[in-house]
């Protein structure tokens, strides 16, 4: 009962900083699809707050690029300039495999070098196999980023932060 009291409060907690801190644009979201497993499941509830800098392995909300109004949840893999690549599974940076113990399987696909433009990244979701992301759309503007999930606050069972990479 105790655990149950003390989770209520970290929520409520939650939702006060978001009203309090307004100004660093607090947003609330629901995750809308398995992309990012296992992560963040369907239907969880997660808090972002604006970003001041995107720095790889961050799990941020962006504008579908494909021009819909959906809200999407992706990891960062790629930044500006870097060159950026899928083969035999794996992600490579600048020639070097990327660490990726998030990841729910190993791609099954093969994406070609490209460097990545100025301005936009490479996002990719944790579920690999599953997901609708950069290796379908290409790099991401930097402008359809909507902010960092810094929060999971439901399921309460799951309530937790992601810390900045």
């Amino acid at each position: 009962m105790f655990r149950f009291i003390k989770q209520i409060i970290l929520i409520g907690f939650v939702f006060l900083l978001g009203y309090i801190f307004g100004l660093k644009q607090v947003r609330f979201y629901r995750i809308t699809s398995s992309s990012m497993e296992p992560a963040l499941q369907l239907n969880d509830r997660v808090a972002t707050v604006k970003l001041d800098r995107i720095l790889r392995g961050m799990i941020v909300v962006l504008l579908d690029p494909k021009g819909s109004n959906d809200i999407l949840t992706k990891r960062v893999i790629g930044l500006p300039g870097e060159k950026f690549e899928v083969r035999q599974g794996a992600v490579y940076i600048n020639n070097e495999k990327l660490d990726e113990p998030y990841i729910a399987e190993p791609a099954r696909y093969d994406f070609a070098r490209i460097k990545i433009p100025d301005n936009a990244y490479m996002l990719l979701g944790d579920n690999r196999n599953n997901s609708e992301d950069s290796s379908i759309w290409g790099p991401v503007e930097k402008q359809l980023i909507l902010g960092r999930v810094f929060c999971r606050y439901w399921p309460i069972k799951k309530l937790g932060f992601f810390l900045q990479p």
